[in-house]
């Protein structure tokens, strides 16, 4: 390993211990601080513009990769609790086959988050609106990446400049639906003292359901465990499906352990108005079952630039 990408594994290496520190741990923005300085000392020469674009009271982080005889122009966000710069070595494989990249940090994401105080919301398309704005652009194919794959899709029922959007990977279609699932989820929202007192109780004796719950009110602005859950109910595929209009491409691990394979057929089955839909389940003999395709990001990624060729 060269200095440089050594420089780069060091900074990812705060990356992790901010992602692990409790959100109510005072270090946490001191992790982040040192991963987001290490970063951009590491990445100094790189053929990127950043961006700070003005929205709200703050601004959204963005960065641009422009190469010559550019194919068309593709924009990547994450999802829940992801930094833009987590996706810095996709954007560079992107822009390798001939695409410009913009990657930018909608509320509740990175120095949005973190220098801005813009919480996570469900109404994707208006920080997206702004970004294409800034960009003024249009014809755009929009990737979102882990819940970025509920944003994304919502995103496009608004803007009809995203031309093709992708669910890399799929996200839950109707969270407030019928049965069990969506029965517990209506439950707790009429009795939000029993769900407060159950969530406290998981958080006290689990480390692991601690940090989960902690970090989504953190990101959401919730005061309470109950408030986070009221809030988890907007971010349903099934509220917008109609109003996709556009070529769409879902992805899906067929042993994702953050969102059942069932809910990949629910997104083929709800988006009844898209132009097109196409689907890709990705599995273990590829090495890429998993959340996003972990353990094989190159071969989502060769599946999404064949599919934008495909469609533009």
């Amino acid at each position: 390993m060269d200095a440089e990408n050594r420089k780069l594994a060091a900074a990812f290496v705060y990356r992790s211990i901010e992602f692990f520190t409790h959100p109510n741990d005072p270090e946490k923005i001191v992790f982040y601080n040192q991963f987001h300085d290490r970063f951009y000392m590491a990445v100094q020469g790189e053929q990127m513009e950043q961006s700070s674009i003005p929205y709200q009271d703050g601004s959204l982080p963005a960065l641009r990769f422009s190469p010559e005889n550019s194919k068309g122009t593709i924009i990547v966000h994450g999802g829940l609790d992801s930094f833009m710069e987590e996706f810095f070595s996709a954007a560079c494989y992107i822009v390798n086959a001939g695409y410009e990249v913009i990657l930018f940090e909608g509320p509740g994401q990175g120095a949005a988050q973190r220098k801005s105080n813009l919480r996570m919301t469900h109404k994707w398309e208006k920080p997206t609106s702004v970004v294409l704005d800034y960009y003024n652009l249009t014809n755009v194919t929009l990737v979102g990446i882990s819940l970025g794959g509920y944003l994304a899709p919502r995103a496009a029922a608004f803007d009809e400049r995203i031309a093709r959007v992708v669910a890399f990977d799929v996200s839950p279609y109707d969270l407030h639906g019928s049965g069990l699932q969506g029965s517990l989820y209506r439950f707790f929202i009429r009795q939000p003292a029993v769900y407060n007192w159950i969530a406290r109780t998981a958080m006290r004796w689990s480390v692991q359901a601690d940090l989960l719950i902690s970090q989504w009110m953190y990101i959401t602005g919730a005061n309470t465990p109950a408030k986070w859950n009221e809030q988890l109910q907007n971010f349903s595929i099934s509220d917008v499906a109609l109003q996709i209009h556009q070529d769409v491409l879902l992805l899906a691990g067929a042993e994702d352990h953050m969102v059942p394979l069932k809910e990949y057929h629910n997104n083929v089955n709800g988006l009844i108005n898209a132009r097109s839909v196409t689907g890709r389940i990705f599995t273990a003999e590829e090495h890429a079952q998993n959340h996003c395709q972990v353990g094989n990001l190159a071969l989502a990624l060769d599946v999404i630039l064949d599919w934008v060729g495909e469609k533009t």
